[in-house]
């Protein structure tokens, strides 16, 4: 029997860059997130781009292709809501294309939308002609409905089905870490790094739970590979300046080296929560906790509708006594 081509995809993470973005999640909650998207490339000339394509699918609405890419440059712009409505189009007008159907479920899943989400797995449930994508199609379901446990069941067999496709065992190994099984997702990352030693979605992911399970040295190998392949990517240099600020590495020539990677982090993501917290540390174990506790006010003044933003405030307000502005 001929094997089916059909399978769930991973981008060509070996080549690609993390880029974080501000993401509004809908325009009645006004909640903004700060997201990392993995992208094959940057795309430059982004805005020009999005004129563009609007322009010709307002001219020709019934093609699907150029509808495609303009859903694909608002989900990377962080235009979500707008993404969602443009992959649907697409769907309406090609309802085989799984894996469109896929990218939107996923979307929605990252935007809190979890009904949405299930519904359009369940229409391409049926679409699958591949063993191993609809168990992985069904592990995208369980996510949805907060069983992680049956999710997990559903990955390993969409893994054992298909251990040669990367996509099944990062799923594995995700939800595996949100079970807080670190040593589960670390063997699921290393099936990954096996197919694809560079692949940096695989090392960072590594990173994390050999940090969780106390390989501090096995960790630090993860992540000085990560900066020989990225070096200046968002998300490796984040971890790097985490590391630093662990070891406390912020006074004399070390703390000259910690801060210009806190500059380097801020320029990458300014609108980053996570980014803001690491620069307030950086202060805080400077012995200045007045500064530290000022640039996370300033940040929440900025974003008040970023929620780590305030849980990032709340735990330094917390640090330092000041329990009535803490509640």
């Amino acid at each position: 029997m001929k094997k089916s081509k059909e399978r769930v995809s991973l981008a060509k993470i070996s080549a690609s860059v993390f880029t974080p973005r501000l993401v509004k999640l809908s325009e009645s909650s006004k909640v903004e997130l700060n997201v990392q998207l993995v992208l094959e490339k940057k795309n430059t000339r982004q805005q020009q781009k999005l004129k563009t394509l609007t322009k010709y699918v307002q001219q020709y609405p019934s093609g699907w292709k150029k509808r495609l890419e303009l859903a694909d440059l608002l989900y990377e712009s962080g235009n979500w809501e707008l993404a969602v409505e443009e992959y649907h189009q697409v769907i309406e007008r090609q309802p085989q294309l799984i894996q469109v159907g896929l990218k939107l479920g996923k979307l929605l899943q990252l935007m809190g939308r979890l009904s949405e989400a299930i519904k359009i797995y369940d229409k391409a449930l049926p679409l699958s002609s591949n063993v191993a994508t609809g168990h992985h199609i069904q592990g995208l379901i369980e996510v949805c409905r907060s069983h992680p446990e049956k999710a997990v069941k559903m990955f390993e067999k969409a893994a054992s089905s298909e251990p040669e496709n990367p996509s099944h065992w990062l799923a594995l190994g995700r939800v595996q870490m949100e079970l807080n099984n670190a040593d589960a997702a670390l063997r699921a990352f290393k099936q990954i790094l096996l197919l694809q030693p560079d692949d940096i979605v695989a090392l960072i992911h590594s990173y994390d739970a050999l940090l969780a399970v106390g390989d501090f040295q096995e960790a630090e190998l993860k992540l000085s590979r990560a900066e020989e392949l990225l070096p200046d990517d968002y998300s490796v240099l984040k971890r790097r300046l985490a590391y630093r600020c662990r070891m406390k590495l912020v006074l004399g020539e070390e703390g000259k080296q910690t801060k210009k990677m806190v500059n380097a982090v801020l320029k990458l993501a300014p609108h980053s929560a996570d980014a803001h917290q690491l620069k307030a540390e950086y202060y805080r174990l400077r012995g200045e906790s007045a500064k530290s506790v000022a640039i996370l006010k300033k940040f929440t003044e900025e974003y008040p509708n970023n929620p780590n933003g305030w849980c990032y405030y709340t735990r330094c307000l917390s640090d330092i006594g000041e329990n009535q502005a803490v509640a």
